[in-house]
């Protein structure tokens, strides 16, 4: 997870800027193609979850794809943030293809991550504490990646923010296949002989009256559109609202904080159990959100805030990873049907990028920006915003509760 965040993340966090303050794109021109490739490979989900459950290899189930895709993956990342000689459609063409492929070969190992969690396992409690080491890891790829890639991209391009992305993107990639086969090497799926490759219909029937899955799907998918809003307008808010865009580096770099909150989980667990661990996610970002929007330009307070607001991220972002693997154990309790790699599937990876109109949103704001001599109101409506989202999934999960009555 830290190698698919070490990549990944950029495109959350600097791809918006790099269409249209390096690439040499129009606001409006970046703005259709994240609303064209979102719509588009949403669907590459459930497609890579039926793949997963039809895998039966001398490796495991959903090991082997993190040797297979660690390469193309990287690759695909690479050529997303570098800028060819080229101009007018075919440069518009080769954004587009070279982000969907990404995006595409990103799905197919953040399922095979998330889908390995129930066959490494059946113990719920082991499941919590192996979601949180992912998660820290996951975590630490993103820090990294929030943290260094504006420095090493001045580093790497001494003055070319083209060149910079290129070389940055090529470092990180390396670093990321290295990483993807040492994991490959040491994990171990349990009972891999008694895994079976199981019909699309019988991954679909799965669903069937499987309501904590459900459940778990529409706040994990509310929660990442609201994320994806926060990373992707940060480098606006910190050039254009608080006038210093190196505040990127430093906002970003708090965001480690949340390791705090996700090495509190197995503990918060026991205290509240897993939909209240995640409801005190949701309320501490959206408090947090909250404060951010009545400090203004204070920034002192906005970091104690924004603190607050990332130890609640490091919460509820690693909360339904944890759950997806208690609905798979419902759903085979439920249908008889063990399809680990589709419900996954659809409720981590699918859920992270299916929310496609949340980058064409802050592209829109972007451009509003540009347009407005005063841009504070614009900030503050996306802060407000972000808060509704982040408790509307809270209201989702209250329901948790009852159908946790039947996980039991």
């Amino acid at each position: 997870d830290g190698c698919g965040n070490l990549l990944y993340c950029i495109i959350g966090s600097y791809l918006l800027y790099f269409y249209t303050d390096v690439f040499g794109l129009s606001v409006a021109t970046a703005g259709a193609i994240l609303l064209f490739t979102r719509l588009l490979d949403a669907i590459d989900a459930p497609i890579w979850g039926f793949i997963v459950d039809h895998t039966k290899s001398k490796y495991g189930q959903s090991r082997p794809y993190f040797l297979w895709l660690c390469v193309p993956f990287a690759v695909f990342m690479w050529l997303t943030f570098t800028t060819p000689a080229l101009s007018g459609t075919t440069k518009i063409i080769y954004a587009v293809v070279t982000y969907i492929l990404a995006g595409i070969f990103y799905t197919g190992i953040q399922t095979a991550i998330t889908s390995i969690l129930p066959n490494l396992t059946r113990r719920p409690g082991e499941r919590v504490i192996l979601n949180t080491f992912r998660m820290v890891g996951g975590n630490i790829g993103a820090f990294i990646c929030m943290t260094f890639t504006l420095p090493l991209v001045a580093f790497f391009g001494e003055g070319n923010e083209q060149k910079g992305f290129s070389y940055t993107l090529a470092f990180f990639g390396i670093i990321a296949i290295v990483l993807f086969i040492v994991a490959f090497k040491n994990l171990r799926e349990v009972n891999v002989e008694k895994i079976k490759s199981i019909p699309i219909k019988d991954s679909v029937k799965a669903i069937k009256g499987n309501w904590p899955w459900i459940l778990v799907v529409i706040a994990n998918l509310i929660f990442w559109i609201a994320l994806t809003i926060r990373l992707s307008t940060v480098v606006y808010y910190c050039q254009y609202y608080l006038g210093d865009k190196s505040l990127t580096v430093f906002i970003n770099g708090i965001m480690l904080v949340q390791v705090i909150g996700m090495i509190s989980i197995p503990l918060l667990v026991k205290r509240f159990n897993k939909y209240g661990t995640m409801i005190l996610g949701f309320i501490l970002v959206a408090g947090g959100h909250i404060g951010i929007f009545f400090v203004g330009t204070n920034i002192e307070l906005m970091i104690v805030f924004w603190i607050i607001a990332s130890l609640g991220q490091g919460i509820a972002c690693s909360m339904p990873f944890a759950m997806l693997s208690d609905t798979v154990d419902f759903g085979e309790w439920k249908t008889g049907i063990r399809a680990s790699g589709f419900l996954t599937a659809i409720g981590s990876a699918f859920c992270i990028k299916a929310g496609w109109y949340r980058r064409f949103y802050s592209s829109s704001c972007y451009e509003f920006i540009w347009l407005c001599a005063e841009c504070s109101p614009i900030f503050n409506s996306i802060i407000w915003y972000t808060i509704c989202i982040y408790m509307a999934s809270c209201n989702n999960f209250l329901m948790w509760n009852y159908s946790n009555a039947f996980l039991s």
